[in-house]
């Protein structure tokens, strides 16, 4: 601190200096000294400008590096996490396109299954629509009627 200001008196000296050889009107040397201690003031006023300056930008520096350092991790993760998704993403849309494809291919078999074997059930269709119920219901009770009385015959032996 005291070569800071031994270097505002020097300055300010010299400032004096280049008034003096400056012309003035009066010649007075107190009109100079004052000009010097008015160029040792705005250079103290600098000089405490110029510190608050060099403090400011170190305390943005400081924010910015602590922001950094907190927020590149972060991103980083989100970052890993968006890839993850992603591959993840593409897996089940590659499983989607399988299950598709087989899906595809089971109505394609049944497709197929149906029209190989359609001949078949239209044929068997048409065989039980032709069965004669009627007939089929009388030579039932035609058998109860020749029957029944064998079982109650045989009910005896019991």
């Amino acid at each position: 601190m005291a070569d800071n200001e031994n270097n505002i008196q020097t300055a300010s000296e010299n400032s004096g200096a280049v008034n003096m050889s400056a012309p003035v009107s009066s010649g007075n040397e107190q009109n100079q000294n004052t000009s010097g201690s008015e160029v040792a003031e705005l250079l103290k006023k600098q000089l405490f400008f110029q510190r608050l300056a060099a403090i400011s930008t170190t305390g943005i520096f400081l924010v910015i590096l602590v922001a950094a350092l907190l927020i590149v991790p972060r991103a980083i993760r989100t970052i890993n996490q968006v890839n993850q998704l992603a591959t993840d993403a593409t897996n089940s849309v590659a499983k989607i396109d399988e299950m598709t494809e087989s899906i595809t291919t089971a109505s394609e078999n049944l497709n197929g299954f149906i029209d190989e074997n359609a001949e078949t059930l239209t044929k068997a269709t048409k065989s039980i629509s032709e069965i004669d119920f009627e007939g089929l219901n009388q030579a039932i009770s035609d058998l109860q009627e020749t029957v029944g009385p064998m079982a109650s015959f045989f009910s005896k032996f019991k």
